[in-house]
Protein backbone atom coordinates (compact mmCIF):
# COMPACT_ATOMS: atom_id res chain seq x y z
CA UNK A 1 0.00 0.00 0.00
CA UNK A 2 1.00 3.41 -0.54
CA UNK A 3 0.57 6.94 1.35
CA UNK A 4 -1.68 8.70 -1.14
CA UNK A 5 -3.81 8.23 -3.57
CA UNK A 6 -2.01 7.41 -6.78
CA UNK A 7 -4.75 7.44 -8.99
CA UNK A 8 -5.63 10.99 -8.37
CA UNK A 9 -6.24 13.49 -11.31
CA UNK A 10 -2.80 14.59 -13.14
CA UNK A 11 -2.69 18.17 -11.37
CA UNK A 12 -2.95 16.90 -7.62
CA UNK A 13 0.23 16.19 -8.32
CA UNK A 14 1.70 20.04 -7.86
CA UNK A 15 0.78 19.59 -4.24
CA UNK A 16 1.58 15.86 -3.28
CA UNK A 17 3.54 15.36 -0.47
CA UNK A 18 5.31 11.69 -1.79
CA UNK A 19 4.09 8.81 -3.25
CA UNK A 20 5.27 5.72 -1.47
CA UNK A 21 5.21 2.34 -2.59
CA UNK A 22 6.01 -1.18 -0.75
CA UNK A 23 8.82 -2.93 -2.33
CA UNK A 24 6.60 -5.93 -2.66
CA UNK A 25 4.05 -3.86 -4.87
CA UNK A 26 6.44 -3.75 -7.84
CA UNK A 27 3.72 -4.14 -10.75
CA UNK A 28 2.07 -0.89 -9.22
CA UNK A 29 5.63 1.29 -8.19
CA UNK A 30 6.72 0.22 -12.03
CA UNK A 31 3.36 1.59 -13.35
CA UNK A 32 3.29 4.78 -11.58
CA UNK A 33 7.83 5.31 -12.57
CA UNK A 34 6.58 5.01 -16.21
CA UNK A 35 3.37 7.09 -16.21
CA UNK A 36 4.85 9.95 -14.39
CA UNK A 37 8.40 9.57 -14.16
CA UNK A 38 9.13 9.30 -10.29
CA UNK A 39 8.25 6.75 -7.37
CA UNK A 40 9.47 6.37 -3.83
CA UNK A 41 10.03 2.47 -2.86
CA UNK A 42 9.70 2.37 0.57
CA UNK A 43 12.38 0.82 2.82
CA UNK A 44 14.41 -0.51 0.52
CA UNK A 45 17.51 -0.26 2.50
CA UNK A 46 16.79 -1.44 6.39
CA UNK A 47 16.90 1.02 9.26
CA UNK A 48 20.36 -1.33 10.46
CA UNK A 49 21.82 -0.77 6.70
CA UNK A 50 20.99 3.21 6.88
CA UNK A 51 22.69 3.43 10.08
CA UNK A 52 25.66 1.85 8.95
CA UNK A 53 26.24 4.19 6.20
CA UNK A 54 25.89 6.80 8.24
CA UNK A 55 28.64 5.52 10.54
CA UNK A 56 30.67 4.69 7.00
CA UNK A 57 29.94 8.36 5.66
CA UNK A 58 31.09 10.29 8.89
CA UNK A 59 33.91 8.36 9.40
CA UNK A 60 35.23 9.32 6.40
CA UNK A 61 33.41 13.16 6.66
CA UNK A 62 36.19 13.33 9.94
CA UNK A 63 39.46 11.68 8.64
CA UNK A 64 39.29 13.44 5.00
CA UNK A 65 37.38 16.91 5.96
CA UNK A 66 38.26 17.38 9.88
CA UNK A 67 34.58 17.17 10.94
CA UNK A 68 33.75 15.54 14.08
CA UNK A 69 29.77 14.35 14.45
CA UNK A 70 30.23 14.88 18.00
CA UNK A 71 30.80 18.19 17.80
CA UNK A 72 28.90 20.82 15.17
CA UNK A 73 31.06 23.60 15.61
CA UNK A 74 33.30 21.93 13.05
CA UNK A 75 30.69 20.96 10.47
CA UNK A 76 31.05 24.58 8.65
CA UNK A 77 34.28 24.10 8.37
CA UNK A 78 34.95 20.46 6.33
CA UNK A 79 35.67 22.89 3.24
CA UNK A 80 32.88 20.74 1.73
CA UNK A 81 30.89 22.72 -1.13
CA UNK A 82 27.74 24.64 -1.23
CA UNK A 83 26.09 22.85 -3.49
CA UNK A 84 26.25 19.69 -1.32
CA UNK A 85 27.70 17.66 -3.58
CA UNK A 86 30.86 15.30 -2.08
CA UNK A 87 32.13 13.73 -5.55
CA UNK A 88 34.87 12.08 -3.72
CA UNK A 89 33.23 10.20 -1.63
CA UNK A 90 31.96 8.16 -4.73
CA UNK A 91 34.37 5.51 -3.76
CA UNK A 92 34.15 5.25 -0.19
CA UNK A 93 32.32 2.30 2.07
CA UNK A 94 29.42 4.33 2.71
CA UNK A 95 27.57 4.49 -0.61
CA UNK A 96 29.12 1.63 -1.88
CA UNK A 97 26.78 -0.38 1.49
CA UNK A 98 24.08 1.49 -0.07
CA UNK A 99 24.84 -0.29 -3.18
CA UNK A 100 25.34 -3.82 -2.07
CA UNK A 101 22.06 -3.85 -0.66
CA UNK A 102 19.51 -6.30 -1.46
CA UNK A 103 16.56 -4.06 -1.82
CA UNK A 104 18.05 -1.69 -3.94
CA UNK A 105 19.32 -4.34 -6.24
CA UNK A 106 16.04 -5.97 -6.61
CA UNK A 107 14.35 -2.36 -7.34
CA UNK A 108 16.47 -1.62 -10.19
CA UNK A 109 16.29 -5.72 -11.51
CA UNK A 110 12.74 -4.99 -11.53
CA UNK A 111 13.13 -1.87 -13.21
CA UNK A 112 15.26 -3.57 -16.28
CA UNK A 113 13.65 -6.96 -15.77
CA UNK A 114 17.04 -8.85 -15.08
CA UNK A 115 18.74 -10.42 -12.47
CA UNK A 116 20.63 -8.43 -9.58
CA UNK A 117 24.19 -9.78 -11.02
CA UNK A 118 23.23 -8.65 -14.02
CA UNK A 119 23.63 -4.83 -13.08
CA UNK A 120 26.30 -2.33 -12.50
CA UNK A 121 26.09 0.54 -10.40
CA UNK A 122 26.33 4.53 -10.78
CA UNK A 123 29.38 5.87 -8.07
CA UNK A 124 29.24 9.21 -8.72
CA UNK A 125 28.42 11.05 -5.27
CA UNK A 126 27.10 11.73 -1.38
CA UNK A 127 24.78 15.01 -1.46
CA UNK A 128 25.63 16.54 2.31
CA UNK A 129 23.95 19.78 3.69
CA UNK A 130 24.71 21.23 6.74
CA UNK A 131 22.18 22.16 9.19
CA UNK A 132 22.04 26.31 7.74
CA UNK A 133 19.17 27.67 10.00
CA UNK A 134 19.47 30.00 12.19
CA UNK A 135 17.29 32.30 14.71
CA UNK A 136 14.60 34.08 13.18
CA UNK A 137 16.07 37.57 13.98
CA UNK A 138 19.49 37.05 13.05
CA UNK A 139 20.97 37.47 16.21
CA UNK A 140 23.98 36.19 17.08
CA UNK A 141 24.70 36.19 20.52
CA UNK A 142 25.97 33.61 23.09
CA UNK A 143 25.95 29.87 22.14
CA UNK A 144 24.01 31.04 18.87
CA UNK A 145 27.47 32.78 17.89
CA UNK A 146 29.24 29.32 17.37
CA UNK A 147 27.03 27.80 14.79
CA UNK A 148 25.86 31.20 13.20
CA UNK A 149 26.68 31.88 9.41
CA UNK A 150 26.64 28.34 7.72
CA UNK A 151 25.88 29.12 4.45
CA UNK A 152 22.76 28.14 3.00
CA UNK A 153 23.11 25.45 0.27
CA UNK A 154 22.84 26.19 -3.29
CA UNK A 155 21.60 24.02 -5.35
CA UNK A 156 21.67 23.15 -9.43
CA UNK A 157 18.09 24.28 -10.16
CA UNK A 158 15.84 22.25 -12.14
CA UNK A 159 17.53 20.45 -15.35
CA UNK A 160 17.67 17.47 -16.99
CA UNK A 161 20.41 14.79 -17.40
CA UNK A 162 19.72 13.34 -20.61
CA UNK A 163 19.29 15.43 -23.74
CA UNK A 164 16.22 15.11 -25.57
CA UNK A 165 17.56 15.49 -29.12
CA UNK A 166 20.08 13.06 -28.61
CA UNK A 167 18.76 10.75 -26.16
CA UNK A 168 15.11 10.75 -26.53
CA UNK A 169 14.34 7.25 -25.19
CA UNK A 170 14.58 5.43 -21.72
CA UNK A 171 18.24 5.21 -20.80
CA UNK A 172 18.90 5.41 -17.07
CA UNK A 173 16.52 5.53 -14.44
CA UNK A 174 18.03 7.17 -11.57
CA UNK A 175 17.79 6.94 -8.01
CA UNK A 176 18.98 8.34 -4.32
CA UNK A 177 18.72 6.91 -1.26
CA UNK A 178 18.45 9.38 1.81
CA UNK A 179 19.68 8.34 5.43
CA UNK A 180 17.90 11.22 7.29
CA UNK A 181 14.13 12.28 6.79
CA UNK A 182 13.13 14.92 3.42
CA UNK A 183 10.74 17.24 4.71
CA UNK A 184 9.67 20.55 3.90
CA UNK A 185 11.55 22.28 6.01
CA UNK A 186 14.85 21.17 4.98
CA UNK A 187 14.35 19.87 1.52
CA UNK A 188 15.41 17.50 -1.17
CA UNK A 189 14.80 16.61 -4.26
CA UNK A 190 11.88 18.06 -6.70
CA UNK A 191 10.73 16.61 -9.63
CA UNK A 192 8.68 17.98 -12.56
CA UNK A 193 5.46 14.98 -13.35
CA UNK A 194 5.46 14.14 -16.57
CA UNK A 195 8.12 15.88 -17.86
CA UNK A 196 9.49 12.52 -19.26
CA UNK A 197 6.91 12.17 -21.73
CA UNK A 198 7.72 12.07 -25.63
CA UNK A 199 4.78 15.22 -26.08
CA UNK A 200 6.60 16.84 -22.93
CA UNK A 201 10.03 16.56 -24.85
CA UNK A 202 8.43 17.70 -27.97
CA UNK A 203 7.51 20.71 -26.19
CA UNK A 204 10.69 21.47 -24.41
CA UNK A 205 12.83 20.79 -27.95
CA UNK A 206 10.59 23.11 -29.64
CA UNK A 207 10.87 25.81 -26.79
CA UNK A 208 14.75 25.12 -26.01
CA UNK A 209 16.76 24.58 -29.31
CA UNK A 210 19.84 25.43 -27.57
CA UNK A 211 19.78 21.92 -25.88
CA UNK A 212 20.78 20.31 -28.58
CA UNK A 213 24.33 22.25 -28.61
CA UNK A 214 24.74 20.82 -25.09
CA UNK A 215 25.67 17.69 -23.76
CA UNK A 216 23.31 15.47 -20.88
CA UNK A 217 23.64 18.56 -18.85
CA UNK A 218 20.57 20.59 -19.58
CA UNK A 219 20.11 23.32 -17.28
CA UNK A 220 16.01 24.35 -17.63
CA UNK A 221 15.60 26.96 -14.80
CA UNK A 222 12.08 27.56 -13.70
CA UNK A 223 10.87 28.95 -16.42
CA UNK A 224 7.37 28.49 -18.24
CA UNK A 225 5.33 25.64 -18.27
CA UNK A 226 7.84 23.29 -18.72
CA UNK A 227 8.34 23.02 -14.84
CA UNK A 228 4.61 24.03 -13.73
CA UNK A 229 3.69 21.32 -11.28
CA UNK A 230 7.36 20.50 -9.19
CA UNK A 231 7.10 19.57 -5.97
CA UNK A 232 9.48 18.05 -2.78
CA UNK A 233 9.15 14.58 -2.84
CA UNK A 234 9.15 13.48 0.59
CA UNK A 235 10.87 10.36 1.84
CA UNK A 236 11.97 8.07 4.91
CA UNK A 237 15.68 6.94 6.36
CA UNK A 238 16.51 4.04 3.80
CA UNK A 239 13.45 5.07 1.06
CA UNK A 240 14.81 4.89 -2.42
CA UNK A 241 13.71 7.60 -4.64
CA UNK A 242 13.43 6.69 -8.28
CA UNK A 243 13.20 9.17 -11.54
CA UNK A 244 13.32 8.76 -15.16
CA UNK A 245 16.55 10.71 -16.46
CA UNK A 246 14.25 12.54 -18.40
CA UNK A 247 11.96 13.50 -16.29
CA UNK A 248 13.08 17.28 -15.48
CA UNK A 249 14.42 17.69 -11.60
CA UNK A 250 16.93 19.26 -9.18
CA UNK A 251 17.19 20.09 -5.58
CA UNK A 252 14.84 22.18 -3.78
CA UNK A 253 16.32 24.37 -0.41
CA UNK A 254 13.89 24.20 2.48
CA UNK A 255 13.36 27.52 5.08
CA UNK A 256 15.36 25.89 7.85
CA UNK A 257 14.17 24.61 10.85
CA UNK A 258 13.46 27.17 13.66
CA UNK A 259 16.31 27.94 16.68
CA UNK A 260 13.78 29.50 18.94
CA UNK A 261 14.81 31.79 21.57
CA UNK A 262 18.16 31.96 23.27
CA UNK A 263 16.51 30.05 26.39
CA UNK A 264 15.29 26.97 24.24
CA UNK A 265 18.47 27.50 21.86
CA UNK A 266 20.23 23.98 21.50
CA UNK A 267 22.84 23.06 19.07
CA UNK A 268 21.94 20.81 16.07
CA UNK A 269 22.35 17.46 16.61
CA UNK A 270 22.64 16.39 12.86
CA UNK A 271 23.41 17.47 9.39
CA UNK A 272 20.47 18.40 7.55
CA UNK A 273 21.23 16.34 4.56
CA UNK A 274 22.68 12.74 3.65
CA UNK A 275 21.40 11.11 0.20
CA UNK A 276 23.55 8.24 -1.56
CA UNK A 277 22.86 8.74 -5.74
CA UNK A 278 22.76 5.32 -6.35
CA UNK A 279 21.78 4.31 -10.22
CA UNK A 280 21.76 0.93 -11.86
CA UNK A 281 21.77 -0.72 -15.55
CA UNK A 282 22.26 -3.75 -17.00
CA UNK A 283 25.83 -4.81 -17.41
CA UNK A 284 24.85 -5.72 -21.34
CA UNK A 285 24.64 -1.75 -21.99
CA UNK A 286 28.36 -1.43 -21.24
CA UNK A 287 31.14 -2.19 -23.33
CA UNK A 288 34.27 -3.73 -22.46
CA UNK A 289 36.08 -0.72 -22.80
CA UNK A 290 33.92 1.13 -19.88
CA UNK A 291 33.55 -2.02 -18.11
CA UNK A 292 37.46 -1.58 -17.48
CA UNK A 293 37.34 1.79 -17.01
CA UNK A 294 34.97 1.50 -14.39
CA UNK A 295 37.15 -1.05 -12.94
CA UNK A 296 40.32 1.13 -12.96
CA UNK A 297 38.57 3.96 -11.68
CA UNK A 298 37.28 2.15 -8.62
CA UNK A 299 41.08 1.38 -8.08
CA UNK A 300 41.83 5.39 -8.64
CA UNK A 301 39.22 6.40 -6.25
CA UNK A 302 38.03 8.35 -8.86
CA UNK A 303 34.10 9.72 -9.34
CA UNK A 304 32.20 9.13 -12.42
CA UNK A 305 28.34 10.14 -13.08
CA UNK A 306 24.70 8.89 -12.85
CA UNK A 307 25.18 6.80 -15.59
CA UNK A 308 26.45 2.91 -14.88
CA UNK A 309 27.34 2.48 -18.69
CA UNK A 310 28.91 5.21 -19.67
CA UNK A 311 31.82 6.04 -17.52
CA UNK A 312 31.39 8.88 -16.56
CA UNK A 313 32.09 11.00 -20.23
CA UNK A 314 28.71 12.58 -20.37
CA UNK A 315 28.68 16.42 -19.42
CA UNK A 316 27.19 17.35 -15.67
CA UNK A 317 30.06 14.52 -14.31
CA UNK A 318 31.72 15.92 -11.20
CA UNK A 319 35.25 14.73 -11.50
CA UNK A 320 37.18 14.02 -8.35
CA UNK A 321 39.00 11.19 -6.35
CA UNK A 322 39.08 10.18 -2.73
CA UNK A 323 40.23 12.11 -0.10
CA UNK A 324 43.43 11.15 1.88
CA UNK A 325 41.86 11.08 5.13
CA UNK A 326 39.45 8.25 3.76
CA UNK A 327 39.23 4.97 4.77
CA UNK A 328 40.28 1.84 3.02
CA UNK A 329 38.03 -0.77 2.67
CA UNK A 330 36.95 -3.96 0.65
CA UNK A 331 34.09 -4.65 -1.45
CA UNK A 332 31.42 -7.78 -0.11
CA UNK A 333 30.49 -9.94 -3.04
CA UNK A 334 27.31 -8.45 -3.22
CA UNK A 335 28.98 -4.76 -3.83
CA UNK A 336 31.48 -6.60 -6.03
CA UNK A 337 28.48 -7.79 -8.16
CA UNK A 338 27.48 -4.76 -9.60
CA UNK A 339 30.89 -2.67 -10.01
Amino acid sequence: NHDMDCSQEREADSSAKSCRFSHDDSSAWLRHLAERGYVVVQDAVPPVDVERALDLIWRDLEGGHGLRRSDPSTWPRGGLQNTGIVASLAQTAGPWHIRGCEGVQRAFAAIWDVRSEDLITSMDAVLVWTPWWRKPDNERIGLNAEYGGWARPSTEGLHLDQNPFDKPDLDCIQGMVPLLPVTPEVGGLEVVPFSHTPDAKERLKKDFPVLQRLGDWCPIGSRGSHTAGAFLIEANPGDLILWDARTIHGGRVGPGLPWGNDSSFTPPTQLARISVTVSMTPRSKASEKVQKRRRKGFQAGRAFNHCPHEAGTSSGTIHATREEGYHKFELSKKQSMVL
